[in-house]
């Protein structure tokens, strides 16, 4: 729930149409093939129409419910009748050259903690891919730990790891997280830094805020204080959540009253 679907869903249009994904300039689009194994249609409709104003031509959705649908059988990526059928979509669009599968849990049935069933099973299509000259991006769950779920071995034949940090707080409010590489090829410096990004709906469109990524104690409590909703917090409850001493939040909590962001009181509310 902490939004990788919106993370890929923008990364997926900003690939096709160009433009600017997070802090990163998108300057060769390519066609990309999204294959959700999760959502309703009309619900990634939905979203994939508030990042971009028009669609491009290059961007294909493969559906599990469309599949279900039309043919009354599951979206399986370990399938080999699905990848036979994936790798013909590719042969028919030479121009696609980024799949993005969202989850690993909705479109596999092998066992996530055990890493034979990952190579026999997932790896060889990846490789194919890769032979192809085609990029996948796997979105996946973490555990109760905040590490990837399941075997390890997942990561080792990947070119970037990216972790999407709470900020604090459970969001019912879009998506808000902390952007961390855990392993990258090829890219170095700043290009690959931590930040924060915080996504915002103007009338029918999204657009990301990006800011530093330990947000400040203010900033994330006043986050938490409206996820929290009518009940509001305390301080002991927010120092915990926040993972941050009693004083901090009291500092923070002070500069929020006098700025008219939250009223008085023994649980913090919204004005």
């Amino acid at each position: 729930g902490i939004g990788k679907t919106f993370f890929g869903t923008d990364l997926a249009v900003k690939v096709a149409s160009g433009g600017e994904f997070l802090k990163w300039e998108v300057e060769n689009t390519a066609g990309v093939l999204y294959v959700d194994g999760e959502m309703p249609l009309s619900e990634f409709r939905d979203r994939y129409d508030s990042f971009t104003n028009n669609r491009p031509d290059n961007f294909f959705i493969l559906s599990h419910e469309w599949l279900w649908d039309k043919a009354e059988t599951d979206l399986t990526i370990t399938s080999p009748e699905i990848q036979l059928g994936i790798f013909g979509c590719l042969d028919f669009r030479p121009n696609i050259r980024l799949i993005v599968l969202d989850n690993i849990s909705s479109l596999s049935t092998i066992r996530e903690d055990k890493s034979d069933d990952w190579r026999d099973n997932f790896l060889p299509f990846l490789i194919k891919c890769r032979r192809r000259g085609v990029a996948v991006l796997l979105i996946h769950h973490v555990n109760k730990s905040g590490e990837q779920r399941g075997t390890g071995a997942r990561e080792d034949h990947l070119d970037a790891s990216i972790l999407l940090k709470p900020l604090g707080g459970e969001s019912n409010e879009g998506a808000q997280f902390k952007v961390e590489f855990t392993k990258c090829r090829g890219a170095y410096g700043e290009v690959i830094d931590p930040f924060s990004a915080i996504l915002k709906k103007e009338h029918d469109s999204y657009e990301w805020e990006i800011g530093d990524p330990d947000m400040k104690v203010k900033d994330r409590l006043v986050i938490l204080i409206r996820n929290s909703g009518s009940d509001g917090v305390t301080v002991t409850e927010a120092a915990e959540e926040l993972e941050v001493s009693k004083g901090a939040i009291s500092k923070a909590k002070s500069k929020l009253i006098d700025e008219r962001t939250i009223k008085p009181g023994k649980r913090m509310r919204l004005e």
